[in-house]
């Protein structure tokens, strides 16, 4: 009999999957928006593209703040952090070493690590927006949360574009 998993390999087990299905869930609802037709509120009558958005949406919210909790979680937010405590060394040595046509290094308090946080914290933004959106459905406030989901997602989008091709300069670590 199998001994049973303790909360922090729990959390370590559940940890591994989170970055692909939050970001996976991501790129589905980035890739069907074009089709999302609302204003104010989600009407009864609304297409299954609108309904998709806004319940896959809501569930992606809750794996966005999972995945905060994670990265957050046993100080591992300084690694996509740094700035917050003042920590720019590895950055900076990756800006300098760009101008001079050096690739980032994977991993550490690096730009690829900042980038993955600022990332993170668009998501964060992107969730916090539309749930609030959801939330005040018909409301005065519902127009200007739909306007801010939009911007954050737009550029949560972009980033995000900006960090998968980022994370193929993983592969250059195996051959290296």
């Amino acid at each position: 009999m199998k001994p049973a998993m303790t909360a922090s390999q729990w959390c370590d087990a559940i940890a591994t999957k989170l970055h692909a299905v939050t970001g996976g869930l991501s790129v589905l609802l980035i890739a069907t928006s074009p089709w999302i037709l609302m204003g104010r509120r989600l009407q009864p009558n609304s297409s299954g593209w609108n309904s998709w958005h806004v319940y896959g949406g809501l569930c992606c919210a809750l794996l966005a703040v999972a995945f905060a909790f994670d990265v957050c979680r046993q100080g591992q937010w300084r690694q996509f952090y740094p700035w917050i405590v003042g920590d720019w060394r590895q950055c900076q040595q990756d800006l300098l070493g760009l101008s001079k046509g050096q690739l980032p290094l994977s991993g550490g308090k690096g730009l690829l690590s900042v980038i993955a946080g600022i990332c993170l914290l668009l998501l964060l933004l992107v969730s916090v927006t539309g749930v609030g959106w959801w939330l005040a459905q018909g409301g005065e406030y519902a127009l200007s949360l739909r306007y801010y989901h939009s911007l954050f997602a737009n550029c949560f989008a972009g980033l995000l574009l900006v960090h998968a091709l980022l994370g193929l300069l993983h592969l250059r670590d195996f051959f290296d």
